[in-house]
């Protein structure tokens, strides 16, 4: 009997991935993108979630799709702080619980990046520049860069749908 195998490492990834340094809260983000950039960002019905050991992660998903030109914007969250609960002492009769707060990443080669745009799409390289530059403009965005996929070890935490 034939058996087939699908290698997800040869499915070559025909989108872009920016990085963004900045302290504003996730909405207010996809609100001055879609001000700066023309877009339509929406919070996606459902966040990517994640099972880090203890913590369940919800990383909040902001979506576009721009149907005129085939390409879909996604705006992801790197960063979920969550409570984690530790049991302490068992022995008695009353269960006693620690509670800590413990910060995860999506992306987990880049600890200090706060947000990832994601543009499914094969670009040219001067609107890349032109997109770099217009989030760069923004108020209170630190900075913003290209990110080598075919670096990522965990490019697969970007998939969507």
């Amino acid at each position: 009997m034939l058996s087939h195998k699908l290698l997800l490492d040869d499915v070559e990834d025909n989108y872009h991935l920016l990085a963004i340094h900045s302290s504003l809260e996730e909405f207010k983000m996809a609100f001055l993108l879609n001000m700066n950039l023309q877009l339509s960002l929406r919070r996606a019905p459902c966040d990517v979630d994640f099972n880090h050991g203890e913590v369940q992660a919800m990383y909040p998903l902001y979506s576009f799709k721009e149907p005129a030109k085939y390409r879909t914007y996604y705006l992801f969250k790197n960063k979920y702080k969550g409570s984690v609960k530790k049991v302490v002492s068992s022995g008695s009769l009353f269960v006693e619980e620690e509670i800590s707060t413990q910060l995860t990443y999506l992306i987990p080669e880049y600890k200090k990046v706060d947000y990832f745009f994601k543009i499914e799409d094969d670009l040219e390289e001067e609107l890349i520049q032109d997109l770099l530059n217009a989030i760069s403009r923004i108020p209170r965005v630190i900075t913003t860069y290209v990110v080598d996929v075919n670096q990522l070890k965990s490019r697969n935490n970007l998939i969507v749908d």
